[in-house]
């Protein structure tokens, strides 16, 4: 994150607060700002004041109960309920980004993370009756940063702030194989219906890689052009539709979310996160990490996003920790309009 663009986001926040409707979690008050949602929930601020929380992931458990992994990138990894609270605590180094699945065979979940203190990725298991998170496993990397890290069932891409990313078996088997990029990369998200990896070039682009092809190049799917998406480009993150597949980017240049269409790469909207009319909940500037999940929960019967907030301020607008912001998909969905039919 750059701190440099405190007073940027501090006057985009104040601004669209000021603007939203008491009534309406979608607001279009103006023609010169984005559409705008709004949080339901918000995480416990990180124990680390100063760039600290970075990156979630999202569990649902069989049961349909939700828990947030996010990255104290000051310390370690932490757990949060729906509501926000923690639920546990790991301090294992500096971990930038985690992601995760769930493993049937041990009936818990597993979550990479990549630590820039001991230069390795971190396994750690996160079972869920009772929740406890545990580092289960680490494997060493030969790069002098792990940054960005995103996974599929069979493997974890791991990049560092170089423009070099790996891909590396859950065992520490690897490189698998290896992608040059010009310059520093971070966001990352594997579709695996379509065995493809989509890589965030801070300052550059969108890159698509197809990883069944091991001779494959990464080709352009969205270009940072400082308006609809405005460098550095943080997180990533794929939201499985009914009716179509969304590839959602944090903006964080602008402190705005761009969503395309997986298959076409059109770009189907750009919305911000502004507070809620009670100033309860504030909203999210110079976001890094994002996760989304499509699956049914209570409340929220098409899933929802979940957002690191680099600017949070309590009820009383009082500057405060970093932390993680919680939106149903339904009020995203809303901003990115209706699905396109075929006539």
């Amino acid at each position: 994150m750059h701190t440099s663009r405190l007073a940027f986001g501090l006057v985009v926040s104040l601004i669209m607060a000021a603007c939203s409707a008491p009534d309406s979690n979608i607001d279009l008050a103006s023609e010169n700002l984005w559409p705008t949602v709004t949080a339901f929930a918000q995480t416990e601020p990180v124990p680390d004041d100063d760039d600290a929380a970075d990156d979630p992931y999202v569990m649902v458990t069989a049961a349909g109960e939700v828990i947030i992994a996010g990255t104290n990138k000051r310390r370690g990894v932490e757990l949060y309920d729906l509501q926000g609270r923690k639920l546990a605590a790991l301090d294992s180094g500096r971990v930038n980004n985690v992601d995760g699945v769930f493993d049937s065979a041990t009936n818990a979940f597993r979550i990479a993370g990549s630590n820039r203190t001991s230069v390795q990725v971190d396994v750690y298991s996160v079972t869920t009756a009772p929740v406890a998170l545990t580092l289960a496993s680490s494997f060493d990397l030969p790069m002098e940063e792990p940054y960005g890290l995103c996974v599929s069932p069979t493997a974890i891409y791991v990049g560092d702030t170089e423009g070099l990313v790996q891909a590396w078996s859950w065992q520490g088997e690897g490189p698998l194989a290896s992608y040059r990029f010009k310059t520093k990369t971070e966001g990352c998200v594997v579709d695996t219906e379509n065995n493809a990896l989509f890589v965030g070039e801070e300052m550059t682009a969108i890159w698509r890689i197809d990883l069944s092809d091991k001779d494959a190049e990464p080709t352009l799917f969205a270009a940072v052009d400082g308006e609809d998406l405005v460098g550095d480009v943080e997180g990533l993150d794929i939201y499985k539709g009914a009716e179509r597949s969304v590839l959602l980017a944090s903006s964080q240049g602008d402190s705005t979310f761009v969503a395309y269409d997986l298959a076409t790469a059109e770009q189907l909207g750009k919305f911000s996160i502004v507070a809620t009319a009670d100033d309860i909940i504030d909203g999210a500037e110079d976001t890094d990490g994002i996760a989304v999940t499509h699956q049914t929960l209570a409340d929220h019967p098409k899933g929802i996003l979940v957002v690191q907030d680099g600017f949070n301020f309590d009820g009383k607008q009082t500057a405060t920790n970093q932390n993680f912001k919680m939106i149903d998909w339904r009020a995203v969905e809303e901003v990115l309009g209706p699905v396109k039919r075929n006539p």
